[in-house]
């Protein structure tokens, strides 16, 4: 017995104190963004710390941000979180990250950081000469078109500039099917105002530009072509980014502008649809909106080393390429876009040639803290150009005026 009980107690000891070293590294995650790859890394990581488990919380957006600011609120941070764009610079000025240069410092050379990132997704991490965040995922929105409509309508290549894009969206529309399909989130408006010359927002004045003669004309050739031409679709009011792809799959609609988000869906929707990517359309200058997921460390992280570890080795190219390929997901790192087996992918190595002239509309209006509300303000006009088909110079005047006065705030 005494024998048995020894062996207990020690048994017993051995866990105590096995469990006592364990550590639990918490990340909030994107849930459509938990690809294999991503496992991968993270059964790595724990392989490589015996002892330690990663908690990797999975959640859509809106219920992620949700959680993230009651942790916070309560001093229960995350480790390691992923963002949809927007948030770093937002916590970072509310003093609620942590500054990577350390970091950045001790290990940015060995991993190409920032110098092998495309320069705007750096940009949008940094304020004041302090990285917040990295950029994880890089995303930007093009033409993608159905490849036997226009062929049907005599275009035997995609739209290069704006008077080709109305000619053949006029040309394919017929009853039931419309050349263009906009979608009614408000971004996906920006790409028209940066080819047509136009800003969003000018950081020496502190003001937003969308107002601009140049921006205006932008969304009333879009609103044109929907009230006008009747070559466009009214987009369905509401929360959902979808319908543009849902009609494009079903054949109801010969353009879209998207990004590889789109891709699965309509690989999976409609298998035999003959579709393709086309470069961004020049008007003054050639442009697209950019989107994607950074990383960032909670400034009360309680383990920031850690999560820069797992950081590390989620931005590498290895986990880039092994998460790309197989999700149709496109990355911010050069030596990515470069990488062979990206520029053979029909779909990939499209999008990514987009990337170098992608402009992210918000990276400076978030350093001043009020994007949230000049996007909702620019957003409000967007919806009364497009569903009440007012003159879009009068109606963005009148909400960048408001947005302005919100600006001079203090």
């Amino acid at each position: 017995m005494k024998l048995v009980n020894r062996i207990a107690v020690t048994a017993l000891g051995l866990a105590l104190c096995a469990s006592a070293k364990a550590e639990t590294l918490k990340i909030y995650w994107n849930a459509g963004h938990a690809y294999q790859a991503y496992a991968d890394v993270i059964k790595q990581f724990e392989a490589d710390h015996p002892g330690w488990t990663v908690e990797w919380g999975r959640f859509q957006w809106p219920d992620l941000r949700t959680k993230l600011v009651a942790d916070l609120s309560v001093g229960n941070a995350p480790d390691l979180v992923a963002e949809p764009g927007g948030w770093v610079p937002e916590f970072a000025l509310q003093g609620r990250i942590t500054a990577l240069n350390d970091f950045v410092a001790k290990d940015g050379k060995a991993m190409g950081y920032p110098d092998d990132w495309q320069d705007f997704s750096v940009a949008r991490n940094t304020i004041d000469g302090k990285y917040y965040g990295v950029q994880l995922h890089l995303t930007c929105a093009t033409l993608v078109y159905n490849v036997d409509l226009l062929k049907a309508a005599g275009f035997e290549k995609p739209p290069a500039n704006w008077e080709e894009f109305r000619n053949a969206a006029i040309a394919v529309t017929k009853t039931g099917r419309f050349g263009f399909a906009p979608n009614q989130v408000a971004a996906y408006f920006t790409p028209w105002i940066y080819q047509n010359g136009g800003k969003f927002y000018d950081k020496a004045s502190n003001k937003v530009t969308f107002d601009s003669p140049e921006a205006a004309q932008a969304l009333q050739f879009v609103a044109d072509l929907i009230h006008k031409d009747k070559a466009a679709t009214l987009p369905v009011a509401g929360a959902d980014y979808e319908g543009p792809q849902k009609l494009f799959t079903a054949g109801r609609a010969a353009m879209i502008l998207t990004g590889p988000w789109d891709v699965g869906p309509i690989k999976t929707g409609n298998p035999k649809l003959r579709w393709d990517v086309a470069p961004s359309l020049t008007e003054k200058d050639q442009a697209t909106m950019s989107g994607g997921v950074s990383l960032f460390i909670p400034k009360d992280a309680k383990h920031p080393a850690e999560a820069w570890d797992l950081l590390k080795r989620f931005v590498s190219l290895d986990a880039e390429l092994a998460a790309s390929i197989p999700n149709g997901m496109t990355m911010p790192r050069k030596s990515w876009a470069a990488d062979p087996k990206v520029k053979s992918d029909p779909v990939l190595g499209k999008f990514s040639q987009c990337l170098p002239y992608a402009v992210d509309s918000s990276a400076e209006l978030s350093l001043t803290g009020k994007n949230a509300t000049v996007q909702d303000l620019f957003k409000a006009a967007v919806q009364d150009i497009l569903y009440n088909n007012k003159p879009a110079q009068a109606v963005l005047s009148d909400y960048a005026a408001k947005a302005n006065t919100e600006l001079q705030k203090k």
